[in-house]
């Protein structure tokens, strides 16, 4: 092996060292969270917990599948010495099942943050089908370009010399549309929690802070800024050369799936043991009542109850500002009494 062929070689082990190393510690933070998210659904047999707990799982098996793919990639790089068919037999293979699963798990996310955006903003159609409209052309069109990548076993110098570029093209596009999309979206649930918190007095800021953080999926917003700002690396922007943008691609997908894992944690948590809470010094605290929904089997409405003698205007508001709901449905009540503060 000449100077040059070994310095490749061993630039590719250190990138994908890195990405593993990454891959690792994020992944064991989602694992986690996967666990916990179960944990809290644990026990629930009506129809909208089973949903969520079927895209909880299918979720973590398609990272699973993305985190096997990665380590694949990094023990196939300490082979120094590669056979000649290792692009064809582990690297086309390895690269589209890489992609298509980051591609999935966007899709994932990105349904989640469009459902958030269409309860918190009242059911209104406009606000499910114009950004699931985005969101699904968007995830169509990385996977276009995660197909085009088996051309090259029929079609070798034409993949080499045209198709790897466009499909490196349409990888920036998808960054860049999903990033314009979630920072639109992120930032509409984030003002409509705070507006509305804001006309409660009573209301801590930090649980309005903590609560818009979560219900906007700002984890992924956090990931998929980060990712922009790699892929504007000088060597080679998003995968070629394997930069720094390649390593943000290969973990990017762990960031999706820990903000489907907080959203589902804090919901089943907050429907088990959230049921009231004492007042504080200042005698503020909440109230928690269920109330039934024809569409959904049962809705859990969160008041802010201010202190004795003081008046509130939730009643007027309406109650999908206050509804604990996710991607599937809202969760059903469990047979508790109504609490008061």
């Amino acid at each position: 092996m000449d100077a040059d062929a070994l310095a490749t070689a061993w630039h590719l082990l250190e990138i994908t060292a890195i990405v593993q190393s990454v891959l690792c510690a994020l992944f064991g933070l989602y694992f986690a969270l996967f666990i916990l998210a179960l944990w809290a659904n644990y026990g629930r047999r009506d129809r909208s917990s089973r949903r969520l707990r079927v895209v909880t799982i299918v979720l973590f098996v398609n990272l699973c599948a993305h985190f096997i793919v990665r380590s694949l990639q990094f023990a196939r790089s300490r082979i120094m010495e590669p056979s000649d068919n290792e692009f064809f037999k582990w690297g086309i293979p390895l690269l589209v099942i890489g992609n298509v699963t980051t591609t999935f798990a966007g899709l994932c996310s990105d349904g989640l943050v469009a459902w958030r955006f269409y309860v918190i903003f009242d059911r209104k159609k406009w606000a499910l089908y114009i950004p699931g409209t985005f969101v699904v052309i968007n995830a169509l069109l990385c996977w276009s370009a995660d197909a085009q990548h088996l051309a090259a076993y029929t079609h070798y110098d034409f993949y080499e010399n045209t198709l790897l570029e466009v499909t490196l093209q349409i990888t920036v596009a998808w960054g860049w549309l999903m990033f314009a999309i979630n920072t639109i979206l992120t930032g509409a649930i984030i003002t409509k929690i705070v507006m509305t918190a804001r006309g409660h007095g009573s209301v801590s800021k930090y649980e309005t802070v903590i609560r818009a953080c979560i219900e906007s999926a700002l984890v992924t917003w956090v990931g998929l800024l980060l990712y922009e700002i790699c892929s504007l690396a000088p060597n080679g922007h998003v995968v070629t050369n394997y930069d720094v943008g390649y390593v943000m691609a290969c973990v990017l997908p762990v960031f999706f799936g820990i903000s489907q894992c907080l959203i589902v944690v804090r919901i089943a948590l907050t429907n088990e043991f959230g049921t009231h809470r004492h007042p504080t010094s200042s005698g503020v605290g909440l109230s928690s009542s269920f109330t039934p929904d024809s569409r959904t089997g049962g809705s859990r409405t969160i008041c802010f109850a201010p202190p004795p003698g003081e008046t509130t205007t939730h009643d007027r508001l309406e109650k999908s500002d206050y509804t604990e709901d996710h991607l599937l449905e809202i969760m059903p009540p469990s047979p508790r009494p109504r609490v008061g503060a």
